[in-house]
């Protein structure tokens, strides 16, 4: 059993808590990190927005143009990400499904969104993960994944973070690095809740109130956290 398939997002969407403490994810549009790529035209080919939650970036890359696919594991969020695309008339291939079973499917893809999957898995799966990496992009695909990070990252519940030499480290064998750098990661959670955040794997709430130190919002009051965007180019694979 993968790491994803232990966390209970399937509890987390069908319970209808779309936002807040449980679903800090949940802006209700594109992260802007991923917005911003997407007009500067930084994705191409076929994307395959991994770990895509209730579809609202591989949308936005939809409407840019582009050729893209949404896979989770959680079929609730599959479905209202379908619903979504139905109501503003976008064709994105949705897909509820373990992203580790990806290779069976035989895709290969140009481009790999990775908003917020990858620090959902504990180090132990980072082999495994680049395994299905290596299995589902095409030769020169790019990578484009954002997590949380060790250095920038303020310390409340949540997700493991990396830290820049971790990331160097777990990607130079089989990607080109091009960057590691700063990104911002928006979330609907008020600053407020970081008092109450709730573990995701245990529902328990376990944060302290000095927590909030350093802790940046947005014009609504919502927490933005500073995070890595590692930016990679898939090497071409031994004859």
């Amino acid at each position: 059993m993968t790491s994803t398939e232990r966390i209970p997002f399937e509890k987390l969407y069908g319970d209808g808590q779309k936002s807040g403490p449980l679903m800090p994810w949940n802006i209700g549009g594109p992260q802007p990190a991923v917005r911003a790529l997407a007009d500067r035209d930084a994705l191409g080919g076929h994307v395959l927005d991994i770990g895509c939650g209730l579809g609202d970036n591989a949308l936005y890359l939809a409407s840019k143009g582009l050729q893209v696919t949404g896979v989770d594991i959680s079929p609730v969020a599959i479905e209202c990400a379908q619903e979504k695309a139905e109501k503003v008339g976008l064709d994105v291939r949705f897909v509820a499904a373990d992203a580790f079973g990806l290779a069976e499917a035989g895709v290969r893809y140009d481009t790999v969104l990775d908003s917020a999957f990858f620090h959902t898995l504990p180090r132990t799966e980072i082999p495994a993960y680049l395994a299905l990496l290596d299995a589902i992009t095409q030769e020169r695909a790019q990578l484009h994944l954002f997590t949380f990070a060790t250095e920038l990252t303020p310390d409340f519940p949540g997700p493991r973070r990396s830290s820049a030499v971790e990331l160097r480290t777990d990607f130079e064998a089989t990607w080109k690095i091009h960057s590691i750098s700063s990104a911002r990661y928006s979330s609907s959670l008020p600053a407020a809740a970081v008092a109450q955040m709730v573990d995701p794997r245990t529902f328990e709430l376990d944060a302290p109130t000095q927590n909030l130190t350093g802790v940046s919002v947005d014009e609504n009051g919502c927490v933005v956290s500073s995070i890595w965007h590692l930016h990679a180019e898939r090497l071409a694979r031994p004859a």
